[in-house]
């Protein structure tokens, strides 16, 4: 019996590998992936391009109340209140006469005037809120034109006016005043004339 159990375990010992050697874990396989890991091949031999990488998406654009325009530093509540009320008073209410925003009740100036408040307090400044506006609808939404171009016109206009005139009235004075004289030499050349006489009478009188 202790001979049977020795052949035994013989039989087993010579079952085991040698010490320090071991099987290699099998591979993973798959119907892209061959057992040895060559690439895949095509039908017609070549070996199957590598995937592509999906390139980043590009970050997407900030979104500004101003197209394309970054607002600055947000003012206070209180400084926002005032400067959009101040910028109101200049922008015209496009369906009302001589109107601005800021004193009009039509839905067309209560929107821009709603608008303007969101842009102050954003951080736009009065001259890029009035270029906004005047990108869309013109020089024409601006009830003080700016000085320059062809709105010096309205600044000199006037002016231009009132001068033109006085210089039209004094001409007209003086050429009524050499009318007036030539008539009383006419009348002192013919002294003998009684109308002449009475005429010349009533002018040293005066």
């Amino acid at each position: 019996m202790i001979l049977a159990l020795l052949l035994n375990l013989s039989v087993a010992h010579a079952d085991l590998p040698p010490p320090g050697t071991g099987t290699a874990p099998p591979q993973a396989t798959g119907p892209d992936i061959p057992a040895d890991g060559a690439p895949v091949a095509t039908p017609d031999g070549a070996a199957a391009p590598a995937p592509e990488a999906t390139p980043a998406a590009a970050p997407a654009e900030p979104e500004y109340l101003i197209p394309g325009l970054p607002p600055g530093a947000p003012p206070s509540a209180a400084e926002a209140e005032v400067l959009s009320r101040s910028i109101g008073e200049g922008l015209r209410c496009p369906v009302c006469q001589g109107l601005s925003i800021a004193d009009s009740s039509a839905s067309a100036a209560v929107m821009m005037y709603k608008l303007t408040r969101e842009l102050v307090a954003t951080g736009y400044t009065r001259a890029e809120i009035e270029d906004y506006f005047v990108s869309k609808y013109g020089e024409w939404v601006l009830l003080d034109p700016r000085q320059g171009g062809l709105n010096q016109l309205v600044w000199i206009g006037p002016a231009l006016a009132f001068g033109l005139g006085l210089l039209a009235a004094l001409a007209f004075l003086r050429r009524a005043g050499d009318g007036a004289a030539v008539t009383v030499s006419a009348l002192a050349s013919d002294p003998d004339d009684d109308f002449s006489r009475r005429i010349l009478n009533e002018a040293e009188d005066d």
